[in-house]
């Protein structure tokens, strides 16, 4: 009689090592995949309650953006031409004259060509005006003056820049918290309004005569009073009119 056939089975070894095979592919198959495409990490709850009540980590972010912009801003700043200084008028006697008597019918006119040397001043000086006026008509009448000269629209003086006051101490007041660089003040009668202001200016210009172009005798000036000693005005400048003033040249070197 023949011999049995023997029928070929797997051994048990044999499937696990097959299995194994299988899911070491399929672990390398998932890793590949992942490092090809990453998936987003997802937060944990703990994190997630967390995140609301952080808020140093908002103000660390706050405080490089200011930091940003603050070194742009600097940036942009030393790219821009330096400041203009300051300069405050007084505009009685220096820049005006009036012929009336009369405080309601005011007639202000400017002094012979005082607008062509305010448009030169302007390309060196910030322009503030300062005037004392006893009515609102005469208010008007000099805002009026500097409208029809074009000071205003040829942007020579910002009309904001304009300050009236009613009396000396208000324009002393005004003078004072403008801080200018330089301070034009006019008249003989000015004396007192240059010491009590010649502290907090860089420095004064009194223009006695205002368009007059005739000397100063010592008689116009007046004697020293007793509350005013002449000799601490080392920030003073004494002179007939802007024309004879360091102002004239300063405009005549464009400086």
């Amino acid at each position: 009689m023949p011999p049995k056939a023997v029928s070929q089975r797997p051994t048990s070894s044999a499937i696990t090592y097959a299995v194994l095979a299988a899911a070491a592919v399929g672990f390398l198959a998932i890793f590949v995949f992942r490092r090809i495409y990453p998936q987003p990490r997802r937060r944990t709850r703990d994190e997630d309650d967390e995140a609301p009540t952080r808020p140093e980590t908002r103000r660390v972010t706050r405080a490089e953006r200011d930091q940003r912009n603050l070194a742009s801003r600097l940036f942009r700043n030393a790219l821009l031409a330096p400041k203009r200084k300051t300069i405050s008028i007084s505009m009685k006697n220096t820049l005006l004259w009036n012929p009336s008597s009369d405080p309601d019918s005011p007639n202000h006119a400017f002094f012979e060509s005082i607008v062509p040397f305010l448009h030169q001043l302007s390309k060196i000086y910030v322009i503030h005006l300062v005037c004392p006026v006893s009515s609102e008509q005469e208010k008007e009448q000099i805002l009026g003056l500097l409208r029809n000269s074009k000071l205003f629209s040829s942007k020579v003086i910002d009309e904001r820049r304009v300050l009236f006051c009613e009396s000396d101490e208000g324009k002393i007041h005004i003078i004072r918290h403008l801080e200018a660089n330089v301070h034009v003040e006019g008249g003989i009668n000015g004396e007192e309004v240059v010491e009590m202001i010649r502290g907090f200016v860089g420095s004064v210009i009194w223009a006695i005569r205002g368009g007059n172009s005739e000397p100063i005798n010592r008689a116009e000036t007046g004697e020293v009073k007793a509350n005013v000693d002449r000799s601490q005005w080392s920030n003073v400048e004494i002179c007939t009119n802007l024309w004879t003033s360091h102002l004239n040249f300063e405009v005549r070197s464009g400086s």
